[in-house]
C-alpha cells in the first residue's frame, strides 16, 4: 500500500492542476486522471491466491484464483505478496488452509504454503495474461531490516 501511495502522490505532483478521483470500495482503492484516462489501482489481496470467508472462519485457498478475471483489464501489473505469509497466532489472517481435494489443515509450513501460492499465481499468469497487451511485475517479500 505504501508503495501505491507513493506513486500516486509521484503522479499528482506531476501535474498538479490536474483533476483526479479517489475511490475505495471494498479492498480497492483506484486513484484516477479522468483527463489523461489513467487509473492506478490497488487490491488489498496479499496472498495472490483466494482467501474465502467460510463457516469456520477465513480459509486460504493455495490452488485458486477466482477474482483474476479482474486482473485482466489493466495493461500493468505489479503483484506483492507483502509480509502477511510470516504473520502466525493470532495475527494469522487464517482459519484453515486448503488445497486440492483433502488438504485441509490449520496451518502448514509457511515457506511450502507461500510456493503453493506462488505456483498457482504463475499458472494464472502463464495462462490468463497476454504479454502483448499487458506488462507483469512480481515483488516478494521484503527483506528483513532488523540487521
Amino acid at each position: 500500500m505504501n508503495q501505491w501511495q507513493s506513486l500516486t502522490c509521484l503522479l499528482h505532483k506531476s501535474v498538479p492542476e490536474a483533476n483526479y478521483a479517489l475511490s475505495r470500495v471494498g479492498g480497492v482503492s483506484t486513484f484516477n486522471f479522468p483527463a489523461y484516462d489513467v487509473s492506478i489501482v490497488l487490491s488489498r489481496n496479499a496472498f495472490l491466491v483466494d482467501v474465502v470467508n467460510e463457516s469456520n472462519g477465513r480459509v486460504l485457498m493455495l490452488d485458486s484464483i477466482q477474482n483474476g478475471s479482474y486482473w485482466r483489464t489493466f495493461d500493468v501489473l505489479v503483484f506483492n505478496t507483502w509480509h502477511w505469509w510470516l504473520h502466525a497466532g493470532r495475527k494469522q489472517p487464517w482459519a484453515e488452509v486448503r488445497y486440492g481435494i483433502n488438504n485441509a489443515h490449520k496451518d502448514i509450513d509457511r515457506m511450502k504454503a507461500y510456493e503453493k501460492a506462488l505456483t498457482t499465481w504463475a499458472r494464472w499468469v502463464e495462462s490468463s495474461v497476454d504479454p502483448s497487451k499487458t506488462k507483469v511485475f512480481f515483488q516478494g517479500v521484503s527483506p528483513d531490516h532488523m540487521r
